[in-house]
C-alpha cells in the first residue's frame, strides 16, 4: 500500500479541479506529516514532433535525432509553462490553508501516445509513492453524464491498494 501521508492531486484548469484542491486543503489543514503531489497530464506531443523522415547518412541521422529531441523538450516546456497559472493557483489554495511549500511538489506526465488519463494518474501515484489519489468530478447535463465515463470512476475501478477521492 502506498504512503497514506502522500496525496496525488490531479489538477487541471476547471472548477471541479479547484474544488478538489480546496477540499484537500481543508482535509489536511494543520497536518505537518503530509505531502501533496500536484499532478497534471500534458496533452500528447504533436505527431509532427514524434518522428522524422530519416536519412541514409549516419551523421545526418544523428543530427536529425538530436534536433527532434530538442523540439520535443521545447514543446514540453511550453506546455508546462501554459499550465503554470493553474498549478500556481492550486499551490496558493493549499498554502492559504497552512500547507507549506516544502509539503507540495509537482509532477507532469508527458506521453507520446494518446493519453489514458486514468493509467497516467495511477502511474504517477505509484512513482510518487502516494497512498491517496484525488480528482475533481465534472458536472455534466444528465444525458451527457449518463453516457460519459468519468476519470474518477475509472480510478475507482482500476486502483489497487490506493484510496481514491472523487470530489464533486
Amino acid at each position: 500500500m502506498g504512503n497514506t501521508n502522500k496525496i496525488l492531486l490531479a489538477v487541471e484548469d476547471s472548477e471541479a479541479s479547484m474544488k478538489a484542491v480546496a477540499y484537500v486543503a481543508e482535509m489536511v489543514q494543520g497536518r505537518e506529516a503530509i505531502h501533496i503531489c500536484l499532478f497534471h497530464a500534458l496533452p500528447p506531443i504533436p505527431p509532427r514532433l514524434l518522428e522524422y523522415g530519416g536519412t541514409e547518412d549516419p551523421q545526418n541521422e544523428q543530427a536529425l535525432h538530436t534536433e527532434l529531441k530538442s523540439a520535443q523538450t521545447e514543446w514540453i516546456e511550453k506546455a508546462k509553462d501554459a499550465v503554470q497559472p493553474v498549478m500556481t493557483r492550486a499551490r496558493a489554495i493549499l498554502e492559504d490553508h497552512g500547507v507549506s511549500q516544502s509539503q507540495i511538489s509537482t509532477h507532469f506526465s508527458h506521453t507520446i501516445h494518446k493519453l489514458d488519463i486514468v493509467q497516467e494518474i495511477l502511474n504517477a501515484a505509484k512513482q510518487s509513492e502516494c497512498g491517496t489519489v484525488v480528482v475533481g468530478r465534472h458536472r455534466l447535463p444528465f444525458v451527457q453524464d449518463f453516457f460519459h465515463h468519468h476519470t474518477g470512476e475509472g480510478l475507482v475501478e482500476q486502483a489497487q491498494e490506493l484510496a481514491v477521492w472523487v470530489v464533486g
